[in-house]
This record gives structure tokens, sequence and C-alpha cells, in this order.
């Protein structure tokens, strides 16, 4: 699909595939901004909106010239109704791509959200949706319409075709259903390289479709730490990952934590669940880190969530 330098509105569809529409405006090349300079967030909804602006503009992220955001909220009420992914794209005078993967459909057209986003400082060649497949909800049900969609999109640098994509894996899943929707968003993207993933994986580890699964979960975590900051042994999604040719060595910082519910959480207690992955690009040494999702060393938290951060090399 082509993109126009216009706006493309996402809006409820009345077919029996995913019930909204992706959105994506192009912009002018924004040079200050490597668009090989990669940055992961899961923005939880976006509502702590100028805070977050703030953080993308201090060192190490000021020149991050692609954004994989996950989480990102359109005019849900919980989030302040910030039209996140846009809003953000304007701030930074980047090109956006924004899929709505969960939400309400309001009638007339209208609907509240939450989903993936593309923000990169070059304009886009395409981009495309990837339907996941959906967990069995034994034990829980979302009160939203809607699935889990990875997202592709394409750009070009130096007459290089660069893919970059963007993925939320189901929490409320095991590790094998995890793994089954890796698969399914590797396999859209089979015959492209260079290609550079990231995303919010959930890598927990464990069962979280089970009664008291959070409880579980933290019990868990307090008794046997380290296999939540390491978590490929026990999610097979890493398999899938190594399977399709792309490699996390070198583009995440190995047993950093990047979640907590809090700052007052040890960092032994919190788990690794963003990540970064690619194919047929090098990411530069030394170049991989998990930075806070905060605005000072004192200032509070922008997310429950912290980016995660690599540059690559052509």
């Amino acid at each position: 699909m082509a993109i126009h330098d216009a706006a493309r509105r996402a809006s409820p569809t009345a077919s029996s595939g995913p019930p909204f529409e992706p959105m994506a405006l192009n912009r002018p090349a924004a040079a200050a901004r490597s668009a090989l300079k990669v940055a992961v967030l899961n923005a939880r909804g976006g509502a702590d909106f100028d805070a977050i602006v703030d953080c993308l503009a201090r060192p190490p992220l000021a020149d991050a010239g692609t954004l994989l955001l996950c989480e990102a909220s359109w005019r849900m009420p919980r989030h302040g109704l910030v039209e996140f992914a846009p809003a953000l794209a304007t701030a930074l005078k980047m090109s956006f791509v924004f899929l709505p993967s969960f939400g309400r459909d309001e009638g007339g057209g209208k609907f509240r959200a939450l989903g993936n986003a593309i923000l990169c400082a070059q304009p886009f060649e395409d981009f495309r949706a990837v339907a996941l497949p959906k967990p069995p909800f034994r034990f829980h049900r979302y009160p939203l319409i809607g699935m889990h969609q990875g997202l592709l999109a394409s750009i070009n640098l130096d007459g290089r075709h660069v893919t970059m994509g963007v993925v939320h894996l189901e929490r409320r899943w095991d590790p094998e259903g995890r793994g089954l929707q890796m698969e399914h968003f590797l396999s859209a993207a089979v015959n492209e390289a260079p290609v550079i993933i990231g995303g919010d994986l959930n890598t927990t580890t464990v069962d979280m479709d089970r009664p008291w699964a959070l409880w579980r979960a933290a019990a868990a975590i307090v008794l046997r730490p380290a296999r939540f900051r390491e978590p490929r042994p026990h999610e097979p999604l890493f398999d899938r990952i190594r399977e399709h040719g792309f490699a996390i060595e070198g583009a995440n910082v190995a047993g950093a934590p990047t979640f907590t519910v809090s700052r007052l959480v040890p960092r032994l207690w919190r788990p690794k669940l963003d990540w970064i992955a690619a194919r047929g690009i090098r990411p530069l040494d030394g170049s991989a880190a998990v930075v806070p999702a905060r605005t000072s060393i004192l200032g509070r938290r922008v997310s429950d969530h912290d980016f995660v951060l690599c540059e690559f090399r052509l």
C-alpha cells in the first residue's frame, strides 16, 4: 500500500477481518535524526505526552530516527483523549503509521483505540498490517473489540529498501502462544532484508491465562528473578526469531530489565519484556541501551516500560 503525503484516517470497518484500518502521514526527511537509531517504547497509552516528548529531546534519545511504539492511544478516556502517534509525530516532525488494534466503535466513523505505531525521520514507501493468532482467553475476556496485529513499514535509505516492524505480543497467554504470534509476524517479512523489528514481546516466561496469574508471576519473580531477566530459554519466540535469520545479540543489553510497576521495585525483581531484533543489518557496537522512561533521575515515570535503544549501520 503506497503512502501519499496526506493522512489516512483509521476507522471501524464492517469486514470480518481486523475492525480498524491504519492511518499514516508522510513528512519530509528530518536530517537531525538517524532512521537507523531505533527506540522501542510501550507508551502505556501516552497520557503523559509532554513528559515523553521531553524524554525524546534529551540524549541518548534525541537523535533517534525510528520509534517503535506499543500501546499508543487514540482518544481513549483513561489516557486523556490523547491522539498519541500523530501528536508525537507532529512534535518531532516525523512521518508516522498508526495501526489501532483494540478499541470501541462509537458509530459514525468515530472510535477509540489502542495500537502500535512506527514513527520515522524518513518518509515511508509502504506499510502493512499483520494479523496475529488470537489467544484462547480461558480466564480473561477483552472488554474491547479488535485483535493483535503487527505493523511493518519500509523506507528508502541511500537506495536501500529497509523494513521496520513493531509488534506487541499477548501477555495473557503462554510462551507457546507468544511463539505462534511471533511466527506469524516474522513470516510476513520472510523475503525481506534488512529488517529491524522491536516491541513489547511480553517475555514473562509463564502462562498468564490462569487464575491468579499476576500473583503467580509476582511470586515467581521473587523466587527466580534471573529467569525474568534472561527469558530466552523459556520463550519459544526466540527460537522463531533465530529460525527466521534474526539476531538479538548486540541489539539488546543482556540481563537489563525493561519493566516495572513502580520505581520502588528493586531492579532484581524487574523483568525484561521489550526487545529489538534485526536481520541483514548489524548493530553498532556498544549502542544498545535501556533508557529509563522518566523525566529525570528523581522525576516521575512516563510509562511502566523503559525505552530500548540501538543504532544500526547498513
